[in-house]
């Protein structure tokens, strides 16, 4: 499965995931514990190497909308639209961050989505 360089096949990586997959559906694994598998796996695949773990950190608003790209007035836009999967977590009564790890999960799907599979550093 493992071949020279350490990259193991796309097919393979796939075809764990979705066994994780029903590990993640019945109980036995996490979200976020599959979530860390799945991109392990591909890192794997594409590169022979562990993926870089993600720091845990929250983002402002305008953090966000510079991590995809666009202004921060079609960020709100768009959030006031509900067009992003990711949702705004309150500090406090005004403060609004948002989870680094859904944003990014939210790009590299949209950029897999938009672009023929392909990740967002691929693209």
């Amino acid at each position: 499965m493992i071949n020279a360089n350490n990259r193991i096949k796309p097919i393979t990586a796939k075809l764990i995931s979705r066994l994780a997959s029903v590990l993640l559906d019945s109980g036995s694994l996490t979200q976020s514990e599959y979530d860390v598998i799945k991109r392990n796996l591909n890192s794997l695949a594409k590169t022979g190497e562990l993926a870089l773990p993600i720091e845990s950190k929250m983002l402002t608003p305008q953090e966000v909308a510079e991590l995809l790209a666009i202004s921060y007035s079609q960020f709100r836009a768009l959030e006031k639209e509900d067009v992003f999967p990711f949702k705004r977590v309150m500090i406090g009564s005004k403060t609004v961050r948002y989870r680094n790890s859904d944003v990014i999960k939210y790009i590299e799907t949209d950029y897999r989505s938009d672009n023929g599979g392909l990740t967002a550093a691929e693209f």
